[in-house]
């Protein structure tokens, strides 16, 4: 157990000194030499291209990158910090449709592994999360990161941005039965949530009477 907690802690170390390097490097503006370093950590580490990286589903790299059915969170986070280096390169380079393939990519991650209760993990991942919403913030997002911050905006409680985030949803796809119950679950669970908390996190108990309501036209629409 000590050898292989040993083993992990040296490949987070030398995950540490090649990301400062290629940040060094891009700072220099060496961006051909950052793109050949990231290039062979994403293989040594992945075992894929960054065009295959590209085209995979957040999901199955979550669990390339964790190797059993158990999701391994460290080794995911830094499988998103991999993907905002690469697309920061791509921004550089003004590939924009890129770029952003990779932050939506990099964020659906970060939500993910913020989402499975580790609060250790969670402590290291909210400020990276921030950051990523504060870069995308004038992009749309995918219907699939919607989805996660929807569930990730109740996580921390933010109950406001939740609400808006839902009612996004509602306007922007089809309405269908599985968002609608998600959205019934939503305001069920603060319907029982203390006023106080409701409060803090923007959203009064009227207002989430009033959100229910709406649900309901909805469904009748």
């Amino acid at each position: 157990m000590f050898e292989e907690k040993d083993y992990f802690m040296k490949i987070v170390e030398q995950f540490s000194t090649a990301i400062a390097r290629i940040m060094g490097l891009k700072a220099e503006g060496k961006i051909e030499e950052s793109q050949e370093v990231l290039d062979e950590i994403l293989t040594n580490f992945t075992g894929l291209s960054k065009e295959v990286l590209g085209v995979l589903p957040f999901g199955i790299l979550i669990e390339k990158v964790s190797g059993n059915r158990q999701t391994n969170g460290e080794k995911a986070l830094m499988l998103a910090e991999l993907l905002s280096q690469q697309a920061n390169i791509y921004e550089i380079e003004e590939k924009t449709s890129e770029a952003k393939n990779l932050y939506f990519k990099s964020l659906n991650i970060r939500i993910t592994i913020a989402l499975d209760g580790d609060t250790e993990l969670f402590e290291q991942n909210k400020d990276k999360i921030n950051q990523l919403m504060d870069k995308l913030r004038r992009s749309v997002l995918p219907k699939e990161s919607k989805l996660l911050l929807f569930k990730y905006y109740e996580h921390v409680k933010d109950y406001a941005r939740a609400e808006d985030v839902l009612f996004e949803l509602m306007d922007e796809n089809e309405v269908n039965d599985d968002l609608l119950a998600q959205g019934t679950a939503f305001y069920k669970r603060l319907v029982d949530t203390d006023p106080i908390e409701l409060e803090k996190g923007n959203l009064p108990i009227d207002e989430v009477l009033e959100g229910l309501a709406n649900l309901e036209e909805y469904r009748k629409s």
